[in-house]
């Protein structure tokens, strides 16, 4: 009797174990921590000014550095994507937009898992060019419909 209640205990063992391995991969998004920058970080502002010139120079850097994983308009599909886990961020998210600069800035610098770090890969001026260019990809304030008297 022994050995079948220990062999149904190692079985119902493994079957739970599997079970929560396979839920932890399934959720491993969701159970990823918020990616928060540091308050100090999050103040920074922006020393560069959103005119069309750094809106210009801003869209070449992401072209070059952005765009194989965050996509063409922004949206996380680029052609690099697909193999990333997580999948690239939406940048037209309301959820970015409502980042402060530094915040943005703080992130491209430090880099998270898939994303690289770009300290050194972007010089400070473009980095703040790039969340520039970023504001331009968030969806435009939707319209109140007019109501009909």
């Amino acid at each position: 009797m022994r050995k079948k209640s220990a062999s149904r205990w190692a079985s119902a063992l493994f079957v739970g174990t599997l079970s929560v391995m396979t839920f932890s991969t399934l959720m491993a998004d969701d159970a990823r921590p918020p990616w928060v920058a540091p308050a100090r970080a999050a103040r920074k502002k922006n020393p560069i000014p959103a005119d069309d010139k750094s809106i210009a120079a801003g869209k070449a850097v992401y072209i070059a550095q952005c765009l194989k994983c965050h996509g063409d308009a922004g949206k996380g599909d680029g052609p690099s994507a697909k193999d990333l886990d997580p999948r690239p961020k939406d940048l037209s998210e309301a959820t970015i937009a409502s980042q402060t600069d530094g915040s943005m800035f703080w992130k491209i610098t430090t880099g998270r898992k898939p994303m690289p770090s770009f300290e050194n890969l972007i010089s400070d001026d473009d980095r703040w060019n790039v969340i520039n260019y970023v504001r331009t990809l968030e969806p435009p304030p939707s319209s109140q419909p007019a109501t009909q008297p």
